[in-house]
């Protein structure tokens, strides 16, 4: 049960701004679905943000892991070409695993930007 209460001051822009994304959550809403829950909606970004946070370094972690990865893939392909024995093969495969990296940062990025939104 819920005891305690905590008072807020905000401007007029920032209340509208408040009421406007608690209308648009579609999980904080009454249990009728119908009105928003701006107490519920401030609740979820409060306490939601440290999973965020977890999931972020968890991303971060395995993008680095990843990156790694291919890394070594394209030490081994440059390194086969530098030595004469490369073909199209190694580098269609250089390409690909630059493309890879690209997406991996493109993704994350996604995600950054996402958590910042919160």
């Amino acid at each position: 049960m819920r005891k305690r209460r905590i008072d807020i001051r905000l401007t007029e822009k920032e209340y509208e701004l408040l009421q406007h994304r608690a209308a648009n959550d579609s999980e904080t809403k009454t249990k009728k679905g119908s009105k928003a829950n701006t107490s519920a909606y401030i609740r979820k970004c409060i306490f939601s943000q440290e999973h965020d946070s977890v999931s972020l370094k968890k991303e971060l972690k395995n993008l680095s892991y990843q990156v790694r990865k291919i890394g070594v893939n394209i030490d081994q392909v440059v390194a086969k070409i530098n030595a004469g024995y490369g073909n199209q093969t190694d580098i269609y495969n250089l390409e690909k695993a630059l493309s890879q990296i690209e997406s991996e940062v493109e993704n994350l990025n996604k995600k950054v930007k996402d958590y910042g939104n919160h």
